[in-house]
């Protein structure tokens, strides 16, 4: 099955092409990476795949449905995205919550929603658990830290058993010590034994999240795609210098890739 086609998609906005040609495909098994600099267009393909943006040009597939001849609301209730932001929203709305409700309130995708039913905290109880995050279950949201509301709301994500989740940089401003905690239980859920394990797609900036379960990556640069496939094949020193205007070095460490920069091959940007 195939989860995600995008095929020959363009999208241009204020007559400036964002996204220029994109063909990429996401089968069913496939853990997918996304990684480019700020602006190369990583944003505008989570949009297109959601439905929240409408291509200028081309098809798009999500969960064998076409675009265009579907209700994309249906569609979304299959996808899930978490986001450093989410956090932020759901602290603000219901700051008090506990971080259980909070897991529970996946399934009727709402917040601050949802039915005191013992099956479904069993349920969210054990999704924690996968998450490395049971201890937090009756602490409020608003109490807990960056690095613990992320894996509280992926938790909340699995709720619902999605069919596609996407990480939308979800390290942003965590220390090394809590960016590690969250990438490991992400890696035990993508392994996951007693839950639905959907397509991941995690999105970054930096390679040494690319974690041993993600078996592919796209790579973009300025709204075009750099390099796609298998990771191995995508991460490579001479791909990932193009891609990042400079000359890096790359070495896989704990079957993650490090890098390290060499030189500049262009002057930087200051846009």
């Amino acid at each position: 099955m195939t989860t995600i086609q995008l095929s020959d998609v363009s999208w241009v906005r204020n007559q400036k092409m964002i996204l220029s040609d994109i063909n990429w495909t996401v089968k069913k098994g496939e853990h997918w990476a996304i990684i480019g600099l700020n602006g190369s267009g990583k944003t505008s393909i989570l949009n297109l795949i959601t439905g929240y943006t409408w291509p200028t040009k081309g098809t798009v597939e999500v969960l064998g449905h076409r675009f265009g001849k579907v209700d994309l609301r249906e569609v979304r209730k299959q996808i899930g995205w978490v986001s450093a932001s989410m956090a932020d929203r759901i602290t603000t709305d219901k700051p008090l919550e506990r971080a259980l409700d909070v897991v529970i309130s996946g399934k009727y995708a709402s917040v601050g929603l949802w039915e005191n039913d013992a099956h479904d905290e069993d349920i969210a109880y054990q999704l924690l658990v996968e998450m490395n995050s049971e201890h937090l279950a009756d602490k409020p949201l608003q109490v807990l830290s960056q690095g613990e509301k992320q894996r509280v709301l992926i938790a909340r994500a699995m709720m619902s058993k999605l069919d596609l989740l996407i990480l939308d940089e979800p390290c942003t401003g965590l220390d090394v010590r809590a960016r590690e905690t969250l990438l490991q239980a992400i890696d035990r859920l993508a392994h996951g034994q007693t839950s639905h394990v959907p397509t991941l797609l995690y999105v970054t900036h930096h390679s040494e999240e690319i974690l041993p379960c993600f078996t592919h990556v796209l790579l973009l640069k300025n709204g075009k795609i750099s390099a796609s496939g298998p990771k191995h094949e995508v991460m490579t020193s001479e791909h990932l210098s193009d891609a990042f205007e400079i000359d890096v070095d790359l070495s896989w460490r704990g079957n993650r890739p490090w890098i390290q920069v060499e030189s500049w091959t262009q002057t930087p940007s200051t846009s």
